[in-house]
């Protein structure tokens, strides 16, 4: 009996073998599927960062702009030389980063809101809330051109200075909610309590 060779019938499932071990062996998208795994987490770790490196910076400089302006208070300078309210609150502005120009202005002074307060004691020293019971920011009533020592009261009293600064870039920051008022943005606060220096009030 003769067997006739057909090589076709012989190679088709030859090169199908070989063509599904070819693409066993192909490993060319391993590295984008990879990276399309771990880039979301990634990404949330970098704007994580840089959220939290901002919100120290504005921080540390809004406590910079209020130490350097209570100074004032506390050593009678404000109140001898009629320094106002929208005056005082423009200085912490300037201390704390509110260049003249675009390029070097990190601090809103339209989002930041000054208390200050008088008290008889240190036992009557109340916390100001920088926000409502509705989580929406406290405005000061008081009238930017009331004198600051309407509210500082004189030489030796006691002070509570509060400065509430609403910082909106939390809620531009994808992936990541580091704002704790409603519509993304957090709130900062910063204060000091001090008695005021015996000074001399200045002459009439």
């Amino acid at each position: 009996m003769r067997m006739s060779w057909a090589p076709g019938r012989l190679a088709a499932p030859l090169m199908a073998r070989m063509g599904v071990k070819r693409l066993q062996r192909d490993e060319s998208g391993t590295t984008a599927i990879e990276f399309a795994m771990v880039s979301l987490p990634f990404l949330m770790f970098v704007f994580g960062i840089i959220g939290i490196a901002f919100n120290f910076f504005i921080m540390n400089s809004l406590d910079k702009g209020m130490d350097n302006a209570s100074r004032l208070v506390r050593t009678g300078q404000a109140q001898n030389s009629g320094m106002t309210v929208n005056q005082f609150k423009q200085k912490i502005c300037e201390d704390a980063g509110a260049g003249a120009t675009a390029s070097n202005k990190w601090i809103a002074c339209s989002k930041l809101q000054v208390f200050v307060q008088k008290y008889p004691d240190w036992q009557s020293i109340a916390p100001q809330p920088c926000v409502n019971g509705s989580g929406q920011a406290v405005t000061n009533s008081a009238s930017g051109s009331d004198q600051i020592a309407q509210y500082s009261g004189a030489s030796s009293d006691i002070v509570l200075v509060t400065a509430c600064y609403k910082w909106e870039m939390t809620s531009k920051l994808p992936f990541l909610r580091l704002g704790n008022m409603p519509d993304g943005a957090m709130m900062m606060q910063s204060a000091t309590a001090f008695r005021s220096e015996p000074y001399s009030p200045a002459a009439p």
